[in-house]
């Protein structure tokens, strides 16, 4: 109660708003956040000056703090006038409300289409529906914490689901209602987003800035490029963005790179830390940038439920996206959850870059877990755990249309990439491994990419039907792998130069030498992404010739190397079970 933007921002008289905090912020000061809901776009006026005096922002400890780009909303509801709705006898009632115009100063999210200009080249030869998709208007409308469903005609009102739906009505203030089941029209709140971000610099390129220990949500922002997240660095510079949750954008949660292919290369820039955050229910990306990712650290983060807006083809749709990425290190992070949109994906000329201790699990895409493009310098991708792949139908608008995709890991047309002591299981549609060669003719960096140094070793394939492409067999390694007893018929693929040849295992090692050190084993693996708890089951002979058995045991039987009275175990042909929990 005593709190006033007129105090001075102290203990005893703090501020009312974050905002005001933001401007007034020195290098080497912290604004403390004590709990309560704000409903405010924080816009920090400057960044620190190094490691040691940077700009924080922190909620107190212990306390909830929620920032969110949303108003409560009371409308006064009436009957739905003026349009066919389609309604018949049994359809519940439909109604209309006019929001507050005060509430949209120069940014209406309710009139702006999700996708920006820029991208309307690439509707031409979508389907009608993906287009509609990208017409719908950014604004989002939240009853009991959940979003109502946007439709893109009015008619379809009436066949909306028991949880709800909206129209917007031009140009942008008029909302028709069809509630959610069990909602009484005389009593209804709701919570309108009115912000295209929640917590970004308006001015570019401030570096040193920490946030930690909030929950963002709520934010209207619009498909990119250009990205602007709901929690953005604004090309900014080495920021700690730590244990925060980020939930509820329309299109993308952070966003700390360049934003736009056309920026002016500014430097510095990169050398973020991204760490410890919960990132979920985002349109179509968590994490992004757009170039200037340079040394960034992404580690124990858990990003989930990416992707409902449904539009992949897109191509910006992923847990994770970085383009022309030198020197990330992306570690420890979870995956799941995911639909229409790739797990990580590392766009072009990406180099000096490790994925490493990642859990990719329960992720519907036409791409995969993880995906590497046509990048010619060294990229390591190692120890992750890939489960519950799928696929997705390329052509959402043919009802007819086969699933492609859902590979484990997919590098195409990069070179000098390794693949090491990753486990695959139950990577259903696509290829545990598919290391293609389909974008031969894309000239990044000064040249083609050409699909060779690429190695592939320590992984374990369970529950895999389609194991290994690769698109040449010129300087690639595939060996000391294992795989599970399942049929291998069709398993390994070599796709360049035509005819395909097309392989089970003995095939593979007799004609085209790979994997002659790798072994089958008797495997059984379980895994659950809830808990994190991976069980893994193996007996019998599974020592790989002329490699130490810990490629196997070290990496996902249990914390350490087997004991040695386990190890009798298995050479006498006994199985041996563990459970291990993954990541934090």
């Amino acid at each position: 109660p005593r709190a006033s933007d007129e105090n001075p921002g102290t203990d005893a008289r703090p501020f009312r708003t974050i905002g005001r905090a933001a401007g007034v912020v020195r290098p080497g000061e912290k604004v403390l956040v004590h709990r309560g809901v704000y409903r405010e776009y924080v816009c920090p006026a400057r960044g620190g000056e190094g490691p040691d005096r940077m700009v924080m922002f922190e909620a107190a400890p212990g306390e909830k703090v929620i920032v969110r780009g949303s108003e409560i909303w009371r409308p006064k509801l009436k009957e739905s006038k003026g349009w066919a709705l389609g309604r018949k006898s049994d359809t519940p009632p439909i109604w209309m409300a006019d929001l507050p115009a005060e509430w949209f100063i120069g940014y209406n999210p309710f009139m702006a289409n999700n996708v920006f200009l820029e991208y309307t080249t690439f509707v031409t030869s979508w389907s009608a529906e993906e287009t509609r998709r990208l017409q719908k208007r950014r604004g989002m409308i939240f009853w009991n914490g959940k979003p109502l469903t946007q439709v893109f005609r009015p008619f379809e009102l009436a066949g909306a689901g028991l949880e709800g739906a909206f129209w917007v009505e031009e140009p942008g203030l008029r909302i028709h209602f069809r509630l959610p089941e069990g909602a009484d029209p005389r009593d209804v709140e709701f919570e309108v987003t009115v912000r295209e971000q929640v917590f970004a610099p308006v001015e570019r390129y401030l570096g040193y800035v920490r946030v930690k220990g909030f929950c963002f949500e709520h934010a209207a922002d619009g498909i990119p490029v250009p990205q602007r997240a709901c929690v953005s660095t604004t090309r900014g510079h080495h920021w700690i963005v730590e244990s925060n949750t980020i939930r509820w954008a329309n299109a993308c949660g952070i966003d700390i790179g360049a934003q736009h292919w056309s920026s002016d290369g500014h430097s510095p820039a990169g050398g973020h830390i991204v760490r410890g955050n919960r990132v979920s229910d985002c349109g179509i990306c968590g994490i992004a940038g757009v170039t200037h990712v340079d040394d960034t650290l992404v580690e124990d983060n858990i990003v989930e439920r990416i992707g409902h807006h449904d539009i992949e083809r897109l191509y910006e749709c992923a847990g994770m996206k970085f383009h022309v990425a030198n020197g990330m290190l992306i570690r420890r992070n979870v995956f799941r959850h995911i639909r229409h949109a790739c797990g990580l994906w590392l766009d072009y000329l990406n180099k000096r870059c490790r994925v490493t201790g990642n859990i990719f699990a329960d992720i519907s895409s036409f791409v995969g877990g993880c995906y590497l493009e046509v990048s010619h310098e060294p990229n390591l991708i190692d120890g992750n755990i890939f489960w519950d792949i799928h696929g997705e139908p390329w052509d959402k608008g043919n009802p007819h249309a086969e699933v492609s995709g859902g590979h484990g890991i997919r590098m195409d047309s990069c070179e000098n990439a390794v693949a090491a002591h990753n486990l695959f299981g139950k990577v259903a549609d696509g290829y545990a491994l598919y290391l293609s060669l389909e974008q031969h003719d894309r000239e990044v960096g000064g040249r083609s990419g050409l699909c060779r140094r690429i190695k592939a070793f320590g992984n374990i394939f369970f529950k895999c039907p389609k194991r290994i492409l690769l698109g040449r067999t010129e300087e690639n390694v595939c060996d000391c792998n294992i795989f599970d007893g399942t049929s291998d018929s069709r398993g390994f693929v070599v796709s360049f130069p035509e005819p395909k040849s097309i392989q089970n295992l003995r095939g593979w090692r007799e004609f085209h030498s790979f994997d002659r050190k790798s072994v089958v084993a008797d495997i059984e693996a379980d895994f659950d992404p809830e808990t994190l708890v991976l069980t893994v089951s193996c007996a019998g002979q599974i020592e790989v010739p002329g490699s130490s058995p810990a490629v196997f045991a070290g990496r996902w039987a249990a914390s350490g190397p087997f004991t040695e009275e386990e190890w009798k175990q298995l050479r006498a042909g006994d199985r041996v079970i563990r459970s291990l929990r993954i990541g934090s």
